[in-house]
């Protein structure tokens, strides 16, 4: 039982902290650099940037060296790295210095992702992924809603400095809760590894790309998560623009949709636990992203006297999506990818969200511009769920015949 898994535990409850510390800082940072600072907008718009560029530039090297190294001892290096930065951002003088630390600390990041994922796939046996992926989802999604509240509230009683030192904390608690962990659970024996790569890097980088296309599940498994993420930041930065047309009085609004959002997102990966393995990806990733354009095409469709009700349950059902696209595509990537390539096409995917975290927003805002903010919604919701509905109903011909199988429900979760 998934329970009893000790060094799952230790993980699980070091990502939960290192989780909600990001969400609490980013809000620190934000209200430094707009209200105390009071940035301009073209600096306030280099912050995506600081966490998206070190995600794209590194995330595929970062990938090789965790299938290469210990990822216990990569993860509370990139822990304790992490923790420094954040204590330094408490004394940065100016904003210039300000986002170079964060995009030092984001790169450090990179670091940490695809060795978490490897070494989940390490210490969780094959028939307990699914329970594991969802619990991380969960704590996600329970960080998305509670990071940025609490973040914000207590940068506002006190100052950006206390949610910093929070969240300098938060790593330092989660590198303890790492060493924990025995060193041998951070190495994935390669020796039996049929793809074993004598190359060097430039040789196991392209033993990772060669892998990934010639797999047609995680090939299309990554080509529909992307969908759904490039609807999702398409669209997402610009709710406020949305909500100053359809709820001009009422910006709190907002903060209530986003919750709907997250709890959509926790309740289907809560869901997901009863199961002890999916195979029916298309139904899983297709659905997901069905939802997703579903949601935005409804937004699209507010006007000033729609219910408030009917708001909040269509965001509830986008957040189902969502968290059944990233939930489920983490848990393709454990389940799909061979153990010791599990870092490798970690980071690919990795570099690959953090491009759509840079394109995405920035064509949204040229079709508004082009547009406006209703139709835009409307007809990029509309094309993405399109997109999704075809997944469903192709998926044995797009993922193969393998999605026919039914998921077994979990006796143990």
């Amino acid at each position: 039982m998934l329970r009893k898994n000790r060094s799952f535990a230790k993980m699980f409850a070091a990502y939960g902290l290192s989780a909600f510390g990001d969400y609490f800082d980013f809000m620190a940072v934000t209200i430094l650099l707009g209200f105390i600072w009071k940035a301009d907008a073209m600096t306030i718009a280099l912050l995506p940037l600081c966490f998206a560029v070190p995600s794209i530039a590194f995330s595929q090297l970062a990938g090789i060296l965790a299938d290469r190294w210990n990822k216990r001892n990569l993860m509370i290096a990139t822990d304790l790295l992490r923790s420094g930065l954040t204590v330094m951002l408490i004394f940065a003088p100016n904003a210039g210095l300000l986002l170079g630390l964060i995009a030092i600390r984001s790169t450090a990041r990179v670091f940490h992702y695809p060795a978490q994922q490897s070494m989940t796939r390490a210490v969780v046996a094959q028939d307990q992924l699914l329970q594991a992926t969802s619990l991380n989802g969960a704590v996600f999604q329970l960080s998305k809603i509670l990071g940025p509240l609490l973040g914000a509230s207590v940068a506002s009683t006190f100052t950006p400095s206390v949610s910093m030192a929070v969240n300098a904390g938060c790593y330092v608690v989660s590198a303890f809760l790492l060493l924990l962990v025995p060193a041998a659970d951070g190495r994935v024996p390669a020796a039996a590894s049929p793809i074993r790569e004598k190359g060097g890097l430039r040789g196991e980088w392209r033993e990772g790309w060669r892998l990934l296309w010639h797999s047609r599940i995680l090939r299309m498994s990554l080509l529909f998560s992307l969908i759904g993420l490039a609807g999702i930041q398409m669209i997402d930065a610009q709710f406020a623009v949305l909500f100053r047309e359809i709820a001009p009085e009422q910006p709190e609004l907002m903060g209530w949709l986003v919750t709907a959002i997250g709890a959509g997102g926790l309740a289907s990966v809560t869901w997901l636990r009863r199961y002890q393995e999916l195979t029916a990806y298309g139904l899983l990733l297709g659905g997901g992203v069905t939802l997703i354009g579903l949601m935005f095409a409804a937004a699209g469709a507010f006007r000033q006297d729609s219910p408030l009700w009917l708001m909040l349950l269509v965001f509830f059902i986008g957040g189902i999506g969502t968290g059944f696209t990233s939930s489920g595509m983490n848990y393709i990537l454990q389940k799909e990818t061979p153990p010791e390539a599990v870092g490798r096409v970690s980071g690919i995917f990795e570099s690959l969200t953090s491009v759509i975290f840079v394109i995405a927003p920035l064509s949204g805002g040229a079709l508004i511009g082009l547009m406006g903010v209703s139709r835009t919604f409307l007809i990029a919701g509309l094309a993405v769920g399109i997109i999704g509905f075809i997944g469903i109903v192709l998926r044995w011909q797009l993922w193969g015949r393998t999605d026919a199988r039914k998921p077994e429900v979990s006796r143990n979760a």
